[in-house]
């Protein structure tokens, strides 16, 4: 499979879980949602560092704070954006993939957020990307 196929397929996996997140969210299913968001945001990471880096995980020694971080700069973000975005895949990790989903602990003004923010990670990504 060419590169630009596997971009695009893990764009389009980020976009559906994404999609089922949100809804999930919406129909008061927190707990399956922070997973599905998760799922999103770690895809369209992985279609970013894909092109980027030439895969979609860090080699050893190599923190994923700073792989993710590198990748956006490589795109073309600045230092300090991209450092926040770096900050906001550790947030989703962290907090929906492990408080939320493994550690059954939701609190909405906590969560949520992070959950909506999703939409304009994976947008940016896109874009970013060439496919928004």
């Amino acid at each position: 499979m060419e590169l630009e196929d596997q971009i695009k397929k893990y764009l389009a996996i980020a976009r559906n879980y994404l999609d089922e997140g949100l809804k999930m969210l919406r129909g008061g299913d927190a707990h399956n949602a922070a997973e599905k968001v998760w799922a999103s945001v770690k895809s369209a990471t992985e279609a970013l560092a894909l092109r980027y880096h030439g895969t979609t995980r860090p080699p050893a020694g190599v923190s994923w704070r700073r792989f993710v971080k590198e990748a956006f700069r490589k795109a073309g973000l600045s230092e300090d954006e991209a450092e926040k975005l770096a900050d906001y895949f550790l947030d989703v990790r962290g907090k929906l993939h492990g408080e939320v989903f493994y550690g059954f602990f939701y609190e909405d003004e906590e969560h949520r957020p992070l959950m909506e923010r999703a939409r304009d990670y994976l947008s940016l990504i896109e874009r970013l990307l060439g496919f928004g």
